[in-house]
């Protein structure tokens, strides 16, 4: 009499990609290796704990949610095609960037090297198809990287200044006293310095996260749709950064400078956002019209 070789399904409450001993090893050694990583960048005075890149833990849980998301959508065929040689490619490379980064203390080393060595295990796992099953949340990570001062400094210090004269001449078309020397705008009785958070390369970086979503979540068919409107970001940001410097403006000088500098300075920055969504949409459906009256693919 044969014996029938039987097949334990695996249990209802776990989800269809719970990875093997080996994968479970690495990824275990990925949250030893990052937790550090990750809690010198959330606790007191950590870099994602001011303004400047404050969207930091969204882009790692929003990335991390779509990575799940995504995997546990793909077909069981494309999980169990593992492609170890470009893993350990990438699984070098992070290494290469963590283990200086963190003894040299260069964050962005590290974060990058987490974004890496994600891309590795994922490899490992279920290779190339896989990993173009889930490379939009894997390149969505290299938004929460920070960005050194040396590499934006220059382009920055142009914004704010460009940011600082469109926000004075609107307010001298206003009637207001106003005036203005280099990113100080003196307004009233009080002084107002266009500072980084507010109007540099910082805000315009996080506008541009929120673009790549936005394309991703909304899955243009348009080529003109996908390609013109990262581009219109610029743009879209510049104006979104006068309109939270003209928001504080006018805060600080009808309501006073503790009001500008306290709850009301945190909603100009969620009014920045707003500001920044609202006129994506609007120019994404005036790219839609286009696209539908001209035939533009």
């Amino acid at each position: 009499m044969r014996q029938v070789d039987t097949v334990t399904p695996p249990a209802p409450f776990l989800p269809s990609f719970v990875p093997k001993a080996d994968l479970a090893v690495l990824l275990v050694g990925l949250a030893i290796m990052f937790l550090p990583t990750l809690w010198g960048l959330i606790a007191h005075s950590g870099l994602w704990t001011d303004d400047e890149h404050s969207h930091g833990p969204i882009v790692l849980s929003i990335s991390l949610w779509l990575l799940w998301k995504k995997w546990s959508e793909c077909p069981l065929e494309s999980k169990n095609n593992p492609a170890p040689g470009w893993a350990w490619f990438c699984l070098v490379i992070a290494a290469a960037l963590y283990i200086p980064g963190r003894a040299l203390d260069i964050i962005y080393f590290e974060t990058g090297a987490f974004v890496w060595a994600m891309a590795g295990i994922v490899l490992l796992s279920g290779g190339t198809k896989l990993f173009r099953a889930v490379a939009f949340p894997l390149f969505f990570m290299v938004f929460m990287i920070p960005l050194p001062n040396s590499l934006i400094g220059p382009v920055s210090d142009f914004m704010k200044l460009a940011v600082s004269s469109v926000t004075v001449e609107i307010l001298a078309l206003m009637g207001l006293p106003v005036a203005q020397s280099g990113v100080v705008i003196a307004l009233g009785q009080y002084k107002l310095l266009v500072a980084e958070a507010c109007a540099g390369m910082r805000t315009l970086f996080m506008l541009e996260t929120l673009g790549v979503l936005y394309l991703n979540l909304v899955q243009h068919k348009s080529m003109l749709r996908n390609v013109v409107l990262p581009i219109l970001i610029i743009p879209i940001s510049f104006t979104a950064n006068v309109i939270r410097v003209l928001v504080l403006a006018l805060i600080t000088y009808y309501m006073g400078d503790a009001a500008g500098q306290g709850f009301l300075h945190g909603l100009a920055g969620m009014v920045l956002f707003l500001a920044g969504l609202l006129i994506m949409v609007g120019a994404d459906s005036l790219l839609r019209l286009i696209s539908e009256n001209f035939g533009a693919k």
